[in-house]
């Protein structure tokens, strides 16, 4: 249930706050301004491609424990902090660099009959029993459809998570393209010890995009996501 998706199709440069309907949720590219902190950094590792990969364990203990359903309550908690920090929805349109003003999330179904999986996406709302009702609702109506993209391919502002329950991992890379900026997230199979449920959760992140700190900062807020 591992997945890598890049955007198909045309590139399209949307200047800033123009918002375009081709999905229910509008896509909005922001670009970064001219004084833009991480510029030089970010013009490096275009010449000089770079990515990396974090595995940490993160706890879903209130997670678990609040009856929540788990998986799209672990999605909307990740992509909830995924949209609290720019640098992790950061793209480039016709050569300018910004950042989507939000993503939603892509993540995988499975299929046990034929150990094949899916690819489906559902608009983010902050709003956790908004989001789920219309999580739910893509489930019930692509679920079962074997097509890789059976709701059509995701939007350009997704952000990819992928759980793999049948790993619990300490380390987890992925190699995708030098021109996809997003991360990509897998969690892996939780545990439980002295009353403390954990589980892997691995960051693939393009340097150009963002930095250690920038990582480091997402599993911080997540943390406190996961407590609410």
């Amino acid at each position: 249930m591992f997945f890598y998706h890049r955007p198909r199709g045309r590139i399209f440069y949307y200047p800033h706050h123009q918002k375009v309907n081709r999905y229910p949720q509008p896509m909005i590219f922001c670009p970064f301004p001219a004084d833009w902190p991480r510029r030089e950094a970010y013009a490096h590792y275009r010449r000089n491609p770079c990515s990396y990969s974090v595995t940490q364990r993160v706890d879903v203990t209130a997670l678990r424990r609040s009856g929540r359903p788990f998986a799209p309550a672990l999605i909307h908690a990740v992509c909830r902090t995924v949209n609290r920090l720019p640098a992790l929805r950061m793209t480039e349109q016709g050569g300018v660099p910004g950042y989507w003003d939000e993503v939603c999330p892509a993540y995988t179904v499975f299929h046990p009959s034929t150990g094949t999986f899916s690819v489906l996406w559902t608009d983010y709302s902050p709003d956790f029993a908004d989001f789920l009702t219309q999580y739910r609702a893509d489930v019930e109506r692509y679920g079962d459809d074997p097509a890789f993209f059976p709701k059509g391919p995701a939007p350009a502002h997704v952000v990819n998570l992928s759980i793999a329950p049948w790993l619990d991992f300490a380390a987890f890379n992925l190699d995708y393209g030098r021109d996809y900026l997003l991360p990509v997230f897998t969690a892996g199979r939780f545990s439980e010890e002295a009353g403390q449920v954990t589980l892997p959760l691995a960051v693939q992140a393009n340097h150009a995009a963002c930095d250690g700190w920038h990582v480091a900062e997402f599993f911080r807020v997540l943390g406190k996501e996961l407590e609410r």
